[in-house]
Formats: C-alpha cells, structure tokens, sequence
C-alpha cells in the first residue's frame, strides 16, 4: 500500500519510479534509432532490479567497474556484462575464473600487459577466453593507452591463449565539467575521430575490432554525434544529477534521484542546518557554489559539509526558516550517493511504493 513520504524519517534517499522509466526509455529509443549498442553502466543504482529494466528495454549487457558488482549481478542471474576496470594479479585471475565457472560471461577492458596476464590466467583456470578490449586514452588522461602501445598491447592479446580480443573502449571523462554545448560537441567528435584512427590502424593489421565502447552521460545525451562507436555505456542517465543537469544533458524535472532531509537548526539569519551531510550528499563538488541542488528553495546553498550536517545559506532578507521542514535535495553525483546508501525508497506519484536494497552497494574490490 502506498504511503507519504512524510511518514519517513529523514535523512533518506528516494527515486521517482516515474522519471526513471521516462529516462530510461529515452535513451534506449535513441540508442536504438541510431544503431547503438546500449550497455549501462550499473555503478549508478547498484541494483539488479533496474539492470534487469534496462535489458528488458533491449540493452545488449551491463556494465560494472569491480567484481564486487559483477558478483551481485551475477547472483541476480544476470550473467553478461562488461567489467569497465583493469583487473590485476593473481588474486583478481583466481576469483574471476570462479566467477566464470558460474556462469558469468565477462568482457574486461585493460590497457597493460600485467592485465593481460591476470586476464590470460583466469582464461585458461575457467577453461574459456576472456573477452578483451583495450582501453585507449582519448584525453581524461586516468586509465587507457596512446600511440604504438594500443596494436602491441591488441597484438599481445591476439597472440595470447585464454582471451581474446573484442575491441576498444574510452572513457572520455574530460567532458564532464564542461558546460558549452559546442565544447562537449567538439570534445565527443574529438574521441570519434581518435577511435576511428586507432580502429583503422588495428584492422589494417588483421586484429578484429568488433566492439568500440565509449562512456558517459553526458557524450550519451549527444550520441547523434558518433559515429565509430559501436556503443555506449551511460550510467548517471538512469537518475541524472546536478553534474548533468550543469552540462545541460538534463533538466531538473528529469532528475529521479533525491536525497530528503530536514532543517534541525537556524543559528543566524543567513544560516541553517539540514540532517544530511556528506554521508548522504558526499562531498563530490561543489558544482555552481553547492554541494546539492534544494528542490523547494533553489536560492539556498549548501555551502559546506560534515559528516550529519550540511551548512546552507540563506540569500540576504531571507527571513526564519521553520525549523522542522522537510526538503528533497538533487545531488551533485547521485553515484556516490547511492553507494552510501544500504537501501532507497521507490516512489510513484510522489507516494511510497517499496524499499529497495542497494545490493552492490560498496563493491570496491
């Protein structure tokens, strides 16, 4: 039976069921128009009942960053998904290839030979190749390779027993931030033309490029502009956050995921004090001055965190604030929100319909 969300106690996460169909219906009919390959990255919501949504709309897999998660999926029968992370040594080798006698079907980006080797050594214990994609770096500058390392590490997998090689994958994670539509334009056709040059070069050695992944919300809000990859791998979209909607990829009304809480304190004028510090909003930020986005009251600012407080500030002549009030917060990056979460509560025309428990929820290994 439905109820109000004012029953609850605060602080307390919340998704609108609503908008996160609208939003993952949207992508999925965009990525379908185009001839996309749409493979979510699960990081997001961390929870199999929407990955399982997600393929139900016609996602091709999942995407998860650690094994942590892929065993939950795993556990939740689902079975094909790409790990979007290097995994290294033994240890990682060992457990994957337990996960791959029980059924997972992995496909594991890297950008090392130490990887390649761990990859190559749970291959042959699962007795079944590694699917393989070589992660090549298009201007984030974290994980990925450049110039002649990308065909020597391909031709390394080519020639390795227990993987084989798929493709390329990027993050451009260097988009994010930018808000100039021509800028994150012109930064997505950027990395086109840069996998296209590696894809070509590749292929021109007789090394198979089937799959060419990139990533993120933002480029996947602009994927009419792609045109090498063959799909893409959004994961914020499910809830969108203040980060997208500052990018302009996403309105406010479009953002299904927020954090409720309650003022407890006005100690000056142009001062008040919410429940919900940065266990709940995480610091991620600030993005426009805040660490969140208040819902009914978009002139306050969260200025600064603690652990159990959050610091708002009032615009001049704001007046007293009823303490006691309850508002619904938009975070900056509503990934690292709900991984500090142990469950959310699902919403359907603003009454509360279930609790979901986060099931990958602080899988860092």
């Amino acid at each position: 039976m439905a109820y109000s969300v004012d029953l609850l106690d605060t602080p307390f996460v919340a998704i609108d069921l609503d908008i996160v169909e609208r939003n993952l219906t949207r992508m999925q009919e965009t990525a379908s128009n185009l001839g996309l390959g749409l493979r979510p990255h699960t990081k997001t919501h961390k929870q199999p009942i929407l990955a399982r949504q997600q393929l139900e709309l016609g996602a091709t897999s999942i995407t998860v960053a650690k094994l942590d998660e892929a065993e939950a999926m795993l556990a939740a029968g689902l079975d094909d998904m790409l790990i979007a992370y290097p995994l290294v040594g033994e240890a990682k080798a060992h457990r994957l290839a337990m996960l791959m006698k029980r059924g997972l079907k992995p496909t594991v980006s890297i950008d090392s030979h130490a990887a390649l080797e761990t990859l190559a050594l749970a291959g042959r214990l699962a007795e079944r190749d590694v699917d393989v994609l070589v992660e090549v770096d298009t201007g984030f500058h974290r994980c990925g390779i450049t110039g002649p390392q990308v065909l020597a590490l391909a031709q390394a997998i080519h020639n390795t027993s227990g993987v084989r090689l798929r493709g390329l994958m990027s993050y451009a994670g260097h988009i994010p931030g930018n808000t100039d539509p021509d800028v994150i334009i012109r930064l997505i056709q950027e990395e086109d033309a840069l996998l296209a040059q590696y894809a070509e070069e590749l292929r021109a050695h007789q090394l198979p490029i089937d799959i060419i992944s990139v990533g993120g919300t933002i480029l996947s809000h602009h994927m009419e502009h792609i045109h090498t990859a063959t799909e893409v791998r959004p994961g914020i979209y499910v809830y969108n956050d203040i980060g997208i909607v500052a990018a302009g990829a996403a309105a406010i009304e479009e953002c299904a995921g927020r954090v409720w809480a309650t003022v407890v304190s006005q100690p000056a004028p142009e001062r008040l004090v919410l429940d919900a510090g940065s266990k709940m909003l995480s610091t991620d930020g600030p993005i426009r001055g805040a660490y969140g986005h208040v819902v009914e009251h978009p002139d306050w600012r969260i200025a600064r965190l603690s652990e159990e407080h959050a610091v708002v500030e009032l615009p001049l002549g704001a007046g007293p604030v009823n303490i006691g009030e309850r508002v619904s917060i938009i975070p900056n990056h509503i990934c690292t929100s709900m991984n500090l979460q142990s469950s959310v509560v699902a919403l359907r025309q603003g009454q509360v319909v279930e609790t979901r428990p986060i099931m990958a929820r602080g899988g860092t290994r």
